[in-house]
């Protein structure tokens, strides 16, 4: 693009600036902010979410196959990570993503749901066969000797001085030794070197018709949002968070 790279009087106007954009994947504060902060600029804001949703669908590629295994059919699904980073990155506690695959029968009934996700109450199911991709911070023992917390995963960001479980999929260039140097490898999962892929199998019935899945998103989710609602206890923006976060427009947040 064409313009300079610094507000100094000094900075050159240049034709070739590479451009710098600071969208993020939040696709869900800016609606926030916008109707709380009354001086910000919503076109902005707008904007920016629509850059979010266009470089969120490019973050990665998911491939469905299906095959016939006698007395049940078999599906695997691969997600690819076409970003630099892990995926998903970014603050932990609220971010997920997460494969929704659902098989229906010849008349369109559903015999098979893994990754349901409830849209009326922001609940996620956890079934057997749920692939949800995340990373768990939390207390160890003896952060939770100082407090008097429960040792494990925790939602308290300053308190958290251990990784319980990460299996977010590593980028293009990944290798272990690399993500332990940053202290940065996943927990209780397993990529090779080179991988930034991973696969998830399901079993079918047998009268399974069609395959559907869908990788979802979250920048927040609502065991977070209740949380952060439960640890507040000066006034009612825990609620106000909680309640906008589920749409609703019962309780007066100003």
């Amino acid at each position: 693009i064409s313009g300079v790279a610094a507000n100094k009087a000094s900075a050159i106007y240049r034709d070739d600036l590479p451009h710098h954009d600071m969208t993020g994947g939040n696709t869900f504060m800016p609606g926030i902010i916008k109707e709380r902060f009354s001086g910000e600029n919503p076109a902005a804001l707008d904007s920016g979410v629509v850059r979010a949703r266009h470089m969120l669908r490019l973050a990665a590629t998911v491939d469905l196959q299906v095959t016939d295994g006698g007395d049940h059919f078999s599906a695997s699904v691969r997600v690819t990570n076409e970003t630099g980073h892990k995926l998903p990155s970014g603050y932990p506690e609220g971010r997920r993503i997460w494969l929704n695959l659902i098989a229906k029968d010849a008349s369109g009934a559903v015999v098979y749901e893994s990754g349901h996700y409830d849209f009326s109450t922001g609940d996620l199911s956890h079934d057997a066969d749920a692939k949800i991709y995340e990373v768990k911070p939390g207390i160890d023992n003896y952060m939770a000797g100082v407090t008097s917390l429960p040792e494990g995963p925790s939602f308290h960001f300053v308190l958290n001085n251990k990784i319980f479980s990460d299996n977010r999929i590593p980028p293009r260039g990944f290798t272990n030794a690399a993500f332990e140097d940053i202290q940065s490898p996943p927990v209780n999962y397993v990529y090779a070197d080179g991988q930034y892929w991973d696969d998830t199998e399901y079993a079918l019935p047998i009268t399974t018709d069609t395959v559907e899945v869908r990788l979802y998103y979250q920048t927040l989710s609502k065991e977070y949002v209740t949380f952060l609602r439960d640890e507040n206890i000066t006034n009612e923006s825990g609620n106000c968070l909680l309640y906008t976060s589920d749409a609703a427009d019962d309780l007066l947040c100003v």
